[in-house]
C-alpha cells in the first residue's frame, strides 16, 4: 500500500515549481476516493489515474500560464470526453465483412488515440517543454494546425527518482520530470519505460489513464 500524498510527492521528483503544485493539486482532487493506492496490478488503474490527472491538470493550466490549482475535475473530464475512443463491437461475426469492420475500427481507434496524444503534446509544448520522440502534430487526413506559442520556463527536478509502488522501475534520468512522465505514458516500444514492453499493459498507458480520469470525474 502506498499513500496518495507519498506517491504524488515522489511524482514531483524534487521539483519546487508548477509541477509540484500540479502533483499536490492532484492529491487534493483524488484524496476522497484514493487516499491510498493498491500495489500495482496488471492494469495499475490508480497509478495511471494519479499520473494522468497530474500531467493533464498541469498541461491545461501552464499552457495558458495559469495555476494548476484552478483546474477542476470537471475540466479534466471534459477534455477527455471531447476525445473519445471508439468502442469495439465484440459481436462482429468472423466473416470477411466482420474483418473489414474490425480493420475500420482499428484505424479509427488509432486516429483518435493519436489525437489524444498530440493534443496533450501541444499543451505541453505550449507550456515550454521539449518532448523528444513525440509524434508529429498532424493527424492522418487532418488539416495542419499551428502549435500554440510556448511560454518557456525552467522546471527544476531530480533525476532517477523511483516512484513508490511502481513495480521497481525507476523514472529515467531527466532534468524535467514532466517530460519524463510524458515519455513513460506514451512510449510503448522501450522496455526501459515504466509502461513499455515489459509492463504488458493491454493498451497505451495514456489512453488507459485518460479513461480512468473520465471515469473518476465525469459524475452527475
Amino acid at each position: 500500500m502506498t499513500f496518495l500524498w507519498s506517491y504524488t510527492d515522489a511524482l514531483a521528483a524534487g521539483d519546487d515549481g508548477w509541477w509540484r503544485a500540479a502533483t499536490r493539486h492532484t492529491a487534493d482532487l483524488l484524496e476522497a476516493d484514493h487516499w491510498w493506492l493498491d500495489p500495482p496490478a496488471h492494469i495499475p488503474v490508480q497509478h495511471l489515474l494519479v499520473e494522468t490527472t497530474a500531467l493533464l491538470s498541469y498541461a491545461l493550466a501552464r499552457s495558458r500560464d495559469d495555476d494548476p490549482g484552478t483546474v477542476t475535475g470537471a475540466h479534466l473530464a471534459a477534455w477527455a470526453a471531447a476525445r473519445p475512443l471508439p468502442m469495439l463491437d465484440e459481436s462482429v461475426p468472423d466473416t470477411v465483412e466482420g474483418s473489414i469492420s474490425l480493420l475500420q475500427w482499428s484505424r479509427i481507434f488509432e486516429e483518435q488515440r493519436l489525437r489524444q496524444q498530440n493534443d496533450l503534446a501541444d499543451l505541453l509544448h505550449a507550456a515550454g517543454h521539449d518532448l523528444p520522440g513525440a509524434l508529429g502534430h498532424e493527424l492522418p487526413g487532418a488539416a495542419g494546425h499551428e502549435m500554440p506559442g510556448a511560454a518557456g520556463h525552467e522546471m527544476p527536478g531530480a533525476a532517477g527518482h523511483e516512484l513508490p509502488g511502481a513495480g521497481g522501475h525507476e523514472m529515467p534520468g531527466t532534468d524535467d520530470p514532466v517530460t519524463g512522465l510524458w515519455r513513460d505514458l506514451v512510449d510503448r516500444d522501450n522496455p526501459g519505460r515504466r509502461y513499455g514492453l515489459d509492463s504488458r499493459l493491454p493498451g497505451p498507458a495514456l489512453t488507459l489513464g485518460l479513461g480512468a480520469v473520465l471515469h473518476q470525474f465525469d459524475r452527475p
